[in-house]
C-alpha cells in the first residue's frame, strides 16, 4: 500500500479512536490516556533518554487529562479542542514548509536537530494553530492556540533530539505511516503543562 494512503487511514482510524475514548465519558479518557502514557514511557525508555523525560512525558499526559475537568463534570470536548490545535499545528506546518519552506529564510529551524523544519512551517503550523483556536474559544482560543503551536513545535524540537541521539527515525511502530505514541504526541510535552496552567488562571 502507498505510504501516504497508510498514513492517511491510519490518522483517519487514530484521531477517531482518540476523539471517541476522550468525549465519550471519564472511563474511557482514563483507559485511553493511561495507555498513551504506558506505551510513550515504553517509547521513551527505547530511546534510552534522560531520566527528566519520563517525568515531562507523565506531566504532560496528566496535564491533558486535567484539561477536562476530570474532578468535576468531565468535558472530554475541551480536551479535544487542545488536540486540534497541536494537529491544526501539525498539519498548517507540515503545508507552509512544503510550500514556502526556506523561501524567506534559508537557514532551518534547528538544523543540526531536526533539518526539514523552517521558520516558515512554524509560522504557518502556530497561524493555523491560531485559527483553530479561534473556532473554539474566540478571542481568547487565538492566543491560546498560537502559543500551543510555538510550544507544540518546541517539544517535537525535544523528541527529534532524543531520537537523533539514539540514531532512529521514529520513537516506535505502533502506528503505521506515524512512527510511535511519541511522534504523534510530542507536541504535548511542552504545551499542555503551560496551557492548562494558563486555561486555569483565566478561567
Amino acid at each position: 500500500m502507498n505510504e501516504s494512503v497508510t498514513r492517511s487511514l491510519t490518522g483517519v482510524v487514530f484521531v477517531s479512536i482518540v476523539v471517541f475514548a476522550t468525549t465519550f465519558d471519564l472511563i474511557t479518557a482514563i483507559v485511553l490516556w493511561i495507555a498513551v502514557l504506558l506505551q510513550g514511557l515504553k517509547e521513551y525508555k527505547r530511546l534510552n533518554g534522560a531520566p527528566l523525560g519520563y517525568l515531562l512525558i507523565t506531566l504532560a499526559v496528566v496535564s491533558l487529562w486535567a484539561m477536562g475537568r476530570p474532578f468535576e463534570a468531565w468535558v472530554g470536548w475541551d480536551v479535544v479542542a487542545f488536540l486540534t490545535w497541536i494537529w491544526a499545528n501539525d498539519t498548517f506546518a507540515y503545508l507552509g514548509g512544503r510550500l514556502f519552506g526556506k523561501k524567506f529564510i534559508q537557514r532551518g529551524l534547528a538544523p543540526k536537530v531536526s533539518p526539514n523544519k523552517s521558520w516558515e512551517g512554524v509560522f504557518f503550523g502556530a497561524i493555523g494553530a491560531a485559527i483553530v483556536g479561534w473556532l473554539w474559544m474566540g478571542n481568547q482560543g487565538v492566543l491560546l492556540g498560537l502559543l500551543t503551536g510555538i510550544l507544540s513545535t518546541l517539544g517535537d524540537l525535544v523528541q527529534s533530539a532524543v531520537k537523533r541521539r539514539a540514531n532512529v527515525k521514529d520513537s516506535g511502530t505502533l502506528l503505521p505511516g506515524h512512527g510511535g505514541i511519541l511522534d504523534r504526541f510530542d507536541g504535548l510535552l511542552i504545551a499542555a503543562p503551560v496551557v492548562l496552567i494558563i486555561r486555569i488562571f483565566i478561567s
